[in-house]
């Protein structure tokens, strides 16, 4: 009879046993990986952890040294998605998994270093970075390069084709620098350009007041022989008046105040660099820096300076009270529409854009 009880009762202590050890085995974070080295403010990046050991009812925790996670629908999982601070530095992220007594934990370093950029290195870039478009179709053409990588965009149709980044993370605010690498191919429509913006916020307070409302680089890179391939001024708006807009002209002067002053006169003219071959790539940066002067590089080289915005905020400030200063909002490329339902679309690409606010000027 006692027999008949032992052998059972072993049996049960022996599955026991072995549950206790399975339960025992060790888990382990071999790698905890993200999607590049670098970030921009407010970039949200996903995180992963790869595991090993046992892995039956494994839960994970994820704690930073800065920034924030995206909601507690993903603090139990491997992955995660971290939404980068708006202040540069060097974050460490740090994720924990958990089988029953057993943990392991690991960390990543997360350098954030400026306001924007985007290298257009994959698919997630633009799904996930914050950019917006209209009438435009996009296709990322990604090389083992990542230099190489590049964005491409044609028309959809006869309206005007856009692809737009809110600067919304932060209030973008002078000083600040733009720059963009960029070409067409394929084809390109004729005596169109590709217009660089920067798209400036209309204050809420004091409506009888103008503001900055935009700076505009426009590009006409197949215009042959003599004829002007660029034209590069900025524009103000009243909002009292239905936002009227003026741009800067090349009779602007002092005199005519609070008119818009000439970045560069003539405002349109022709340089070779702008002559640009299909499949060509051209880099241009327009800063405007902490005293409120312009600048604009081409290829690398400084093009020329100007204080045709200092000289229309410092009127500005001195004759509105209370004028507020510019905050930029949107940065923004425009590309030729198609000239009819039938036409062949131009075809233009970005290789990279970057945005700083910290007073350095990019080349």
């Amino acid at each position: 009879m006692m027999k008949k009880i032992y052998y059972p009762v072993l049996f049960l202590a022996m599955c026991a046993s072995i549950v206790a050890c399975k339960k025992d085995e060790p888990v382990e974070i071999v790698s905890l990986s993200k999607p590049g080295q670098e970030f921009y403010y407010g970039e949200k990046v996903p995180v992963w952890a790869a595991t090993s050991g046992d892995l039956h009812d494994v839960t994970y925790s994820w704690t930073a040294t800065g920034g924030t996670f995206d909601g507690w629908r993903t603090q139990n999982l491997f992955e995660n998605l971290w939404i980068a601070p708006v202040t540069p530095g060097e974050y460490t992220i740090t994720a924990t998994a958990k089988n029953g007594k057993n943990t392991s934990s690991r960390s990543t370093v997360m350098k954030v270093v400026r306001y924007f950029f985007d290298e257009f290195q994959d698919a997630f870039t633009t799904a996930g970075g914050g950019w917006a478009e209209s009438n435009i179709n996009r296709t990322l053409v990604a090389n083992t390069d990542p230099k190489k990588s590049i964005m491409e965009f044609d028309a959809k149709d006869t309206n005007i084709p856009t692809f737009r980044r809110p600067l919304n993370v932060v209030p973008l605010k002078i000083p600040f620098s733009v720059s963009a690498e960029f070409g067409w191919k394929k084809s390109f429509r004729a005596n169109e350009p590709i217009t660089f913006s920067m798209i400036f916020e209309q204050p809420e307070a004091n409506p009888s007041f103008p503001y900055l409302r935009e700076i505009r680089w426009e590009i006409y890179p197949t215009v042959g022989g003599t004829g002007n391939n660029y034209r590069i001024r900025f524009s103000t708006a009243v909002p009292q008046i239905g936002g009227s807009e003026q741009f800067s002209e090349n009779g602007n002067t002092a005199a005519t105040l609070p008119k818009p002053l000439p970045l560069l006169n003539p405002v349109t003219g022709r340089l070779p660099a702008f002559a640009m071959a299909s499949g060509a790539e051209q880099k241009i940066t327009f800063s405007v820096d902490a005293n409120h002067v312009f600048h604009a590089y081409v290829g690398g080289q400084l093009w020329f300076t100007s204080t045709g915005i200092k000289d229309w905020l410092a009127y500005a400030k001195a004759t509105y009270a209370g004028f507020q200063d510019p905050v930029a909002k949107e940065f923004r490329l425009t590309i030729p529409a198609k000239q009819n339902t039938n036409a062949t679309s131009s075809t233009v690409f970005l290789n990279s854009v970057y945005i700083v606010n910290d007073g350095s000027i990019l080349k």
